[in-house]
């Protein structure tokens, strides 16, 4: 129970409650644009690892196409070696052309060792990639609404901060000005804080007792007062419930 004589003390009691639930609001709308940009950078970092994976798999496609068309090439020129056999003259050019044959041979098995290396590469990148893309989908849904909840959050808070200040205004202009300005300059000296309840002579601004008689008049008095200690407007609450 709280008993207040003067109708002006209700309004400033009032409004500290308005400017306090301001302030949270300002406080937790502060905290989501940081929350939108973390949420940036872990799907950045998240996007960024798989456009690597993907770009892995396309230079070992990419290899892979220019080893086939090596093979492809050797084993041409590997035939034409072949065939130019039946042509030779001396044994000289015989031996010459059988060491050409054995060479491209070689080289031929190592770029066909070369391109079955790669296929086993591209075929783990492939499923490997699958199963990234099926995570990356699914983190990009909950990013996605997550950024969505984020961003309604910070619209639902500045309409709350809109009623707020709205509401503010207007139960100023219910209050003398002097009376605002007593009540502004306390708010910044008592670190938003203006406005305590006092009970069994101590003021909840401070927790400091205060003077039996002060104690008395805030009960029955339609003074605004403050406290001796911390100059807070004090107004008398029943702490008993």
């Amino acid at each position: 129970m709280v008993t207040r004589l003067n109708p002006l003390l209700n309004k400033i009691i009032e409004l500290q409650k308005i400017d306090l639930e301001v302030e949270r609001l300002l406080a937790e709308k502060k905290k989501l644009p940081l929350r939108l940009q973390e949420l940036e950078i872990e799907f950045q970092s998240i996007s960024d690892a798989a456009s690597r994976r993907m770009k892995e798999f396309e230079e070992k496609q990419k290899e892979k196409r220019e080893k086939d068309r090596q093979l492809q090439t050797g084993l041409e020129m590997l035939k034409r070696a072949r065939e130019r056999l039946f042509d030779v003259k001396t044994n000289k050019e015989y031996q010459s052309l059988l060491k050409e044959i054995e060479t491209s041979e070689a080289k031929n098995s190592s770029l066909e060792d070369e391109i079955i290396n790669l296929l086993d590469s591209l075929d783990g990148l492939e499923k490997e990639t699958k199963v990234k893309e099926q995570e990356f989908a699914t983190l990009r849904d909950d990013y996605e609404q997550e950024k969505r909840s984020v961003t309604e959050a910070i619209e639902s808070l500045d309409r709350k901060l809109d009623a707020s200040v709205r509401k503010a205004e207007e139960l100023k202009r219910g209050i003398p000005p002097d009376l605002i300005k007593k009540y502004e300059k306390i708010k910044v000296l008592g670190h938003g804080i203006a406005v305590v309840p006092v009970w069994k002579e101590v003021c909840y601004g401070c927790h400091m007792a205060i003077p039996p008689q002060l104690y008395n008049e805030v009960q029955t008095s339609d003074e605004i007062m403050t406290c001796p200690n911390c100059n807070r407007i004090i107004y008398w609450e029943d702490r008993t419930a």
